[in-house]
């Protein structure tokens, strides 16, 4: 007797989490492309040997956050797998010669680096720099690669 309500009880809640599975998560699909095929592809191509760490969909936008070269990396995406940003930290002894000397021939020349970004998408590429001064307010700047201010 027990076996017989078992089963069918069984029965019901696989289904109910295979359903549950695949509303919280469904398969990223568009005119039969594989939208996970796409990104895990680019990330294979563009980062090799990267690891992802985590996925998630953010204001229509697919960001995968992956390890790259020692470095964490957040991939953003559209909602069609096209790449769109990657952005990543680096440290201030990375940063070229080229780029420092650029800030210090600036109207910024009075600030100290606090922080960089390495945005990449597939324009170009730039740095975001955070400066701050003693006794003023934090500023945020963009150089390109090649030592313009913008």
């Amino acid at each position: 007797m027990k076996i017989k309500f078992i089963a069918p009880v069984l029965l019901l809640l696989m289904t109910f989490f295979v359903a549950s599975a695949n509303a919280v998560n469904p398969t990223n699909t568009i005119n039969s492309v594989n939208i996970d095929s796409l990104i895990r592809n680019h990330i294979e191509t563009k980062y090799k040997d990267a690891v992802i760490l985590e996925t998630k969909n953010e204001n229509g936008n697919i960001e995968v956050e992956i390890i790259h070269d020692q470095k964490k990396k957040d991939v953003v995406f559209n909602n069609l797998g096209v790449w769109q940003s990657t952005k990543y930290d680096i440290l201030k002894s990375e940063l070229p010669k080229k780029i420092k000397e650029a800030i210090k021939k600036s109207k910024y020349s009075s600030y100290r680096i606090n922080e960089i970004e390495i945005i990449e998408t597939p324009a170009r590429s730039i740095y975001e720099i955070e400066l701050e001064k003693l006794f003023g307010d934090d500023i945020t700047i963009y150089i390109t690669f090649d030592g313009k201010i913008l």
